[in-house]
């Protein structure tokens, strides 16, 4: 089906907007917190370059798009406890075979290659893990009253779905808040937990690379393309259908942050 492109959209900023940069945190939030601790990152480091990859993405698209965690890497990292260096090895290769993927314009027979099929199957397999994740590992470590926020969130959430006027990410947020103030905030620590520190850039050498590469980044590089890539150029196409933005680019953009 053709559409008519439209025009590069003005920036907006509005609650919906605000809504929907919390669409990732469920998932984003958790990787990065672990992987801080397990990989002794530096947190100021990780953090900021994370909001400058958001910050960047959405200049560039215009649209809602995931800056993708990694999450192969990410549980790798996590269970074997692997050092922070070899995750920047891993990520500086993958980010190298995605230039590579994009630059030869592979990453485009890929995309031609893979049947729309496998990709809705990588979406809905994708939703059903995370959806399990969170009833095994989160909803119960919280007790009854974790039952009762997520009973409350996702009533919220169906009563909400669509509401301009009152999007749910935000109410459901505020609840969230609300609960880890009541429940499981230590405001003291947190209070002296807060300071100001500049980022620092780490160089991986070239063991950390090679290590990386076959670690963390080969095993990463098959849910890069299905979901980062493929999946991601479908859910644009399915919700944003007149402003097309090929994988050609998503890869690109991918591979230099």
């Amino acid at each position: 089906m053709n559409h008519t492109l439209e025009a590069r959209p003005a920036l907006k900023f509005d609650r919906n907007e605000l809504s929907g940069a919390f669409g990732d945190i469920g998932t984003d939030f958790p990787l990065l917190v672990s992987m801080i601790l397990i990989a002794k990152l530096d947190t100021a480091s990780v953090l900021v370059m994370f909001g400058l990859m958001q910050i960047v993405t959405g200049l560039v698209y215009r649209m809602p798009m995931p800056v993708q965690p990694l999450k192969a890497m990410a549980v790798l990292v996590i269970t074997q406890k692997l050092s922070g260096r070899i995750l920047y090895g891993g990520g500086l290769a993958i980010g190298v075979m995605m230039l590579v993927l994009a630059a030869t314009g592979l990453i485009e027979w890929v995309a031609r290659a893979v049947p729309k099929s496998v990709v809705r199957g990588i979406q809905f397999g994708l939703g059903l893990q995370l959806a399990s994740l969170a009833l095994k590992d989160y909803v119960q470590a919280g007790g009854l009253p974790g039952y009762g926020l997520a009973a409350a969130c996702f009533v919220l959430t169906l009563a909400l779905l669509g509401n301009r006027k009152y999007p749910p990410a935000l109410l459901v947020i505020l609840l969230g808040v609300v609960y880890a103030l009541l429940f499981n905030v230590d405001l003291g620590a947190l209070g002296r937990g807060i300071g100001f520190t500049l980022p620092h850039i780490s160089v991986p050498n070239t063991a950390d690379v090679l290590t990386g590469l076959v670690a963390l980044a080969l095993p990463q590089l098959p849910l890069s393309l299905g979901n980062s890539i493929l999946a991601t150029r479908q859910i644009t196409e399915d919700l944003f259908p007149r402003r097309a933005v090929g994988v050609r680019k998503i890869s690109l953009t991918y591979a230099l942050m």
